[in-house]
């Protein structure tokens, strides 16, 4: 090989190897940029929450109204929804320790071939929890909403948020913001690992989007 076309092949390499560099550089900053605005909502929302979930009921002082949040009674594979069925237990199980009067159900009212509120009436009703204490809001289609709506349309100052301990915090949060002086009782999570793993990581960019959404309301 001549001298000419190894020196050739030589600054092809290093123009490539710069434009290699460039482009790592380019694409670390938004990666960069996302990253930290990750842990900095999750750190701010773990501050808020701190101290204010529990998983006892016998902790909990009792609060006139409890907020359940809903979520689809079916998962994809329509089989039961874990974390449904682990928020029904837990509203059952603060209703038998005495912690609420009132329970209000949010969440979204008219998914197609399902109504979350109108489930977990019939659930809870069905678990000895009277249909005269419980009120339907039908227009909790994001947690931000649920929370809103519980001060703002429902007049509650203060509540117990019925939802896992990830989804709690972030409501607490949110709560906050409306002037709602909430805690959270954590319902049980999914015992199927997948699940697990793939709600906690959601709730990672769920928390960075309430973060935006409480600082710009």
């Amino acid at each position: 090989m001549s001298r000419s076309r190894s020196r050739r092949r030589h600054k092809k390499k290093n123009r490539l190897g710069k434009i290699l560099v460039k482009a790592i550089k380019w694409l670390s900053l938004p990666l960069a940029a996302c990253l930290v605005a990750v842990f900095y909502s999750n750190h701010i929302i773990n501050k808020a929450a701190e101290g204010k979930t529990f998983t006892d009921p016998s902790a909990l002082p009792h609060h006139t109204t409890a907020l359940l949040l809903g979520t689809n009674p079916k998962a994809k594979s329509g089989r039961p929804n874990s974390f449904y069925i682990q928020r029904i237990d837990a509203a059952v199980k603060l209703y038998e320790a005495g912690k609420y009067d009132r329970l209000i159900l949010s969440g979204a009212g008219d998914e197609e071939g399902y109504n979350e509120p109108v489930a977990m009436r019939a659930d809870l009703m069905e678990r000895g929890i009277p249909d005269s204490i419980m009120v339907l809001d039908e227009e909790g289609y994001r947690t931000i909403n649920s929370v809103e709506r519980a001060k703002k349309t429902y007049g509650a100052d203060s509540c117990i948020i019925i939802s896992q301990a990830f989804h709690n915090k972030r409501a607490i949060y949110q709560a906050q913001h409306f002037g709602l002086n909430a805690i959270g009782f954590n319902a049980a999570d999914s015992p199927f690992r997948y699940w697990r793993v793939k709600n906690h990581l959601r709730e990672y960019f769920a928390r960075v989007k309430a973060l935006i959404e409480v600082e710009t309301n």
